[in-house]
C-alpha cells in the first residue's frame, strides 16, 4: 500500500468462507487468501486472480502471474509449510525424518494430491527449510518497519 500509494481498509474474518461471499458479492474488493479458496471463483468469473504471491506460477491457475510478473516484486512469499520439531532436536533424528519426508514428497501419488489441493510439493534439507523461514521473517520485519505507528 505504502509503495503505490493506495489506501485499503483491512477486515478481518474468522472464516474464508464469508471472505469469499463477500468479495464475491462485491462488498469486499481485494483478498488475501491461498489459491485453491479463489480458483472457483476465477473459473466461474466472479472473481478474478490478480497474482499469485509466490516465486513461481500456481500450477492451479498458471495463466495467472507472479506478483513479481505483475510489478509487485516485494510481495514474493513462498508458503512456508513443514514439519516441525523441538528447539534441540538431535541431528539424526531430524535428519532422519528430513529423509522420510523427501521420500514421501518424491512419490508419484503424492505429488499429484497436493497438487490437486493447490499447493506444490518442494523439499529440501532442515537448514533450506531454516533459511526459507529466515527469509520470510526479514522480510516482514522490513515491511513492518515501513508501516506508521499511529500517534498515541
Amino acid at each position: 500500500m505504502k509503495s503505490t500509494g493506495i489506501e485499503l481498509v483491512q477486515v478481518s474474518y474468522r472464516d474464508f468462507a464469508p471472505a469469499a461471499q463477500d468479495l464475491t458479492q462485491g462488498r469486499l474488493q481485494v483478498a488475501a487468501t491461498g489459491v485453491p479458496f479463489l480458483v472457483p471463483h476465477h473459473r466461474a468469473g466472479t472473481a478474478s486472480l490478480l497474482f499469485v504471491t509466490n516465486k513461481e506460477r500456481s500450477p492451479q491457475a498458471p495463466e495467472v502471474p507472479t506478483a513479481r510478473e505483475a510489478g509487485y516484486p516485494d510481495l514474493t512469499f513462498e508458503g512456508t509449510v513443514g514439519i516441525y520439531g523441538w528447539r534441540d532436536m538431535p541431528a539424526d533424528i531430524r535428519n532422519r525424518i528430513s529423509t522420510d519426508v523427501q521420500a514421501i514428497t518424491a512419490e508419484p501419488a503424492f505429488r499429484e494430491r497436493v497438487t490437486t489441493a493447490g499447493s506444490a510439493a518442494r523439499t529440501g534439507t532442515s537448514a533450506e527449510f531454516a533459511a526459507a523461514i529466515a527469509e520470510q521473517r526479514d522480510k516482514i520485519a522490513a515491511i513492518h518497519k515501513t508501516i506508521a505507528k499511529p500517534a498515541r
